[in-house]
């Protein structure tokens, strides 16, 4: 009877330790999905295992040895505490608030939590001194800390051999010389900065010429000559500070010399002069506003932009910010091989450096298509701009001739008058050659007549293939076909019926009535000719 007594206790004990085992193991595969660790082992106490040979070389090994033996251990072991501490701030902010500190055995799965958070205080390495025997005759643990790792970081004189300091040494001589170096680059940026800033408020003919000018001096001087220098306490330093100084005080006049003209355009007078043109202007304003419009689209019917070079340097710390030269954006530096092959065949050159893209082709044919027929309008609309101005002359009095002089179209822009620089009717692209010491400079253009670009077109047009050739060849808008299209239908718009005739400074354009965009072409069944107006509001539309 004793016997089974002691059977039943046995077994009832065992089928409570059975179910009190299951609910802990439920509880704590609830608590380790929560945490989303695969288990206790997330956090080891030990995280590296270093041998030694001889009980000195255990009692002389500590952190710093360790990472000396290999520095790339210091990623690796930042990596470990980091992870640690991103367990150990899980498991903390867990311990603090969590739903499970009612069930039972959660004393279990809080020791565990405990056990696993004294290994997260750092990285664990196990320093063992193994016999050649294998016997295992010591053994001492270390711990790395972040504070260690940034010590290391911060000083990393620390882990070097004499041969690696004295490298250091130079180096940190050779980072010196180029902070001085990124410091005046920063003087002559400032410059460039203020230049680029200043450079449009700049109305004196000449004036912006005379600042690319000075600029290009700067930059030939700075880049090539602080490049040179080999020590930080070279005397050349101080000749290249002094021109830097001198450039900028040219700079600045250059920039004063400006404001009374600008101190004008802000006075009473002009505001006055201004207010009556603006009332006598109202029908005239929307012609404005259509020129300009075309003005500011016409660039965008060019090839791809090309930043100069010069301008840019390799090294990103020492480098010339990039300045805004009063010259076309279609800009290819070149070394003096490509300059001088792009001399001999220019279009060829232009589509090379202008138009990299061959499956744009089709796209870019139709933009220089328009650009022809864009630049005419243009033509056409300076020259009903300038007999418009004549109208205005009995209200235009009492306005100082340096203004006139000095800035004429500046003057008749800000009074509501399109302004079409001839920097926009003369567009073209430029290939440019600096020689490494700034001393050699050459350059040409390619002026983009009508004749230049047909030949451009028909040059991008036999680089087609066979059906795209055919697909994109038409007729192009020549000045011989606007005109016979206007003759044909009597200087008079299609759609209004307004005229020449009728209106003697009416601007006249050529449109296609399928729209190229959607397959019409140049030809003059297709053409029509309409006022600015209507054209306008046509746009590329079926009508």
């Amino acid at each position: 009877m004793i016997v089974l007594l002691i059977i039943f206790v046995v077994l009832l004990v065992t089928v409570v330790k059975a179910i009190s085992e299951k609910k802990y193991k439920q509880l704590e595969s609830e608590v380790l999905n929560e945490l989303g660790f695969y288990g206790w082992g997330v956090a080891s106490y030990i995280d590296s295992n270093v041998i030694v040979k001889s009980r000195q070389a255990l009692e002389k090994y500590d952190v710093l040895k360790f990472f000396k033996e290999d520095k790339d251990r210091l990623t690796e072991v930042e990596k470990t505490i980091t992870r640690k501490a991103e367990v150990a701030k899980t498991l903390k902010c867990f311990l603090e608030n969590n739903n499970y500190k009612e069930r039972p055995s959660y004393s279990r799965v809080e020791t565990a939590i405990k056990s696993v958070l004294n290994n997260t205080s750092g990285y664990g390495i196990c320093v063992q001194y193994i016999s050649s025997a294998g016997n295992n005759l010591g053994q001492k643990e270390l711990l790395v800390t972040q504070a260690d790792i940034n010590k290391f970081k911060n000083d990393p004189t620390l882990l070097m051999g004499k041969g690696e300091y004295n490298k250091y040494l130079k180096e940190q001589q050779k980072e010196a010389l180029n902070q001085k170096c990124h410091d005046y680059y920063e003087k002559v940026n400032d410059i460039i900065d203020y230049a680029n800033k200043n450079k449009d408020s700049l109305l004196i003919k000449g004036s912006q010429n005379k600042l690319d000018e000075l600029i290009a001096k700067l930059f030939d001087r700075t880049v090539n000559s602080i490049k040179k220098f080999k020590t930080i306490d070279s005397e050349e330093w101080e000749l290249i500070g002094d021109f830097i100084d001198r450039t900028e005080g040219e700079i600045k006049a250059i920039v004063d010399e400006n404001k009374k003209i600008l101190a004008y355009y802000a006075s009473p007078d002009f505001s006055k002069i201004k207010d009556t043109c603006e009332a006598l202007m109202s029908t005239q304003r929307e012609f404005n506003e259509y020129i300009n419009e075309k003005v500011q689209s016409i660039s965008t019917l060019f090839g791809t932009r090309v930043v100069r070079s010069e301008t840019v340097v390799d090294d990103e710390y020492n480098y010339i910010r990039p300045y805004k030269k009063t010259i076309t954006p279609f800009t290819a530096e070149v070394s003096a091989t490509v300059f001088a092959s792009a001399e001999n065949s220019p279009l060829e050159y232009v589509v090379k450096y202008f138009y990299p893209d061959k499956k744009r082709y089709p796209e870019q044919i139709q933009k220089l298509q328009l650009l022809i027929e864009e630049l005419e309008t243009l033509k056409d609309a300076k020259q009903i701009i300038e007999n418009y101005k004549q109208d205005y002359q009995q209200y235009i009095v009492d306005v100082p001739d340096y203004v006139m002089e000095r800035d004429a179209d500046g003057f008749y822009s800000r009074l509501g008058f399109a302004y079409i620089g001839e920097n926009v009717l003369a567009v073209e692209y430029k290939f440019a050659y600096t020689s490494s010491g700034g001393l050699a400079q050459r350059s040409f253009t390619i002026p983009m007549t009508e004749e230049t670009i047909v030949e451009l077109i028909k040059t991008l047009e036999s680089k087609l293939t066979a059906s795209a050739f055919a697909k994109e060849q038409r007729t192009l808008m020549t000045s011989k076909l606007r005109d016979f299209i206007k003759a044909r239908d009597n200087y008079t718009c299609c759609f209004c019926g307004n005229s020449t005739y009728a209106e003697p400074n009416l601007l006249l354009e050529i449109d296609h009535i399928i729209p190229v965009s959607k397959g019409g072409l140049t030809e003059e069944s297709n053409l029509q000719t309409l006022c600015w107006k209507c054209n306008r509001s046509k746009s590329d539309k079926i009508l």
